[in-house]
């Protein structure tokens, strides 16, 4: 894998983020490992307003790309548009993000005023994409695929950050589902789990029961790729020459 698609997730670096380093700070340790792709995450932030700002700053000197992690739902749950979408996608801009993801969250179709509300952040230029996480409503490949497949008739431009992690938590296979959303796929995270007595755990990319380059075989192979799992050095940049061999 060409080192260019190799993102750093900021959660890489959540022991650090524990021990009050700013996410801004973290855009210098992303550049250090010779990355051109961090992907922030709004939970880390402190004052977003300023943070933003700080990120935009730093980066006119770093020149990395920046995608943006939004741990919410697009649809509340009534059905209705998440209120604050607007303003997400404007800290986004804020920040010289080119790509945004979030949950689904509680999608019962598309309205007329839905439609709009998509349609208008999705007219910023900025690429929006849903992804799996580790519960029932928004991991379940059942519903991700209703969306994706419902956006698609509605001509909301709207894909899919695929979490190869992620689908043992909601008991699904990774490499069958590759295989049925492959063609909505523009982005992966990749991490390893562990399985013990019932329980799911997150562990680095060649620790656990997940076999990562077979389910890669069945996904794009012209997408960015991010590390996502706490992580110290050796380990991020163990991650790394995984992906650059792979």
């Amino acid at each position: 894998m060409d080192i260019s698609k190799i993102v750093l997730n900021t959660l890489v670096f959540d022991n650090e983020h524990n021990a009050g380093l700013s996410q801004p700070d973290m855009l210098q340790k992303v550049a250090d490992f010779d990355i051109k792709t961090v992907e922030v995450r709004r939970e880390y932030f402190k004052d977003i307003a300023a943070e933003t700002n700080e990120i935009k700053q730093i980066n006119q000197k770093l020149g990395l790309k920046v995608f943006y992690s939004v741990p919410e739902k697009i649809f509340t749950d009534d059905g209705s548009l998440n209120p604050e979408l607007s303003a997400y996608f404007d800290e986004a801009k804020t920040m010289g993000v080119s790509e945004l993801k979030m949950n689904i969250g509680n999608f019962t179709g598309f309205t007329a005023d839905i439609k709009a509300g998509l349609a208008k952040v999705l007219s910023t230029g900025i690429q929006f994409n849903v992804e799996n996480d580790q519960t029932s409503q928004n991991g379940a490949s059942k519903n991700i695929l209703n969306f994706l497949n419902a956006a698609k008739e509605n001509n909301l431009d709207i894909q899919f950050v695929f979490d190869l992690g992620n689908w043992r938590f909601v008991a699904e296979d990774e490499q069958s589902v590759a295989t049925s959303i492959n063609q909505f796929v523009r982005y992966i995270h990749v991490k390893n789990v562990t399985q013990d007595n019932g329980k799911t755990g997150v562990v680095a990319l060649d620790q656990g029961v997940i076999d990562w380059q077979s389910t890669l075989k069945h996904l794009p192979t012209n997408v960015p790729v991010a590390l996502e799992y706490p992580a110290t050095s050796a380990e991020i940049q163990h991650g790394i020459d995984l992906l650059v061999k792979y």
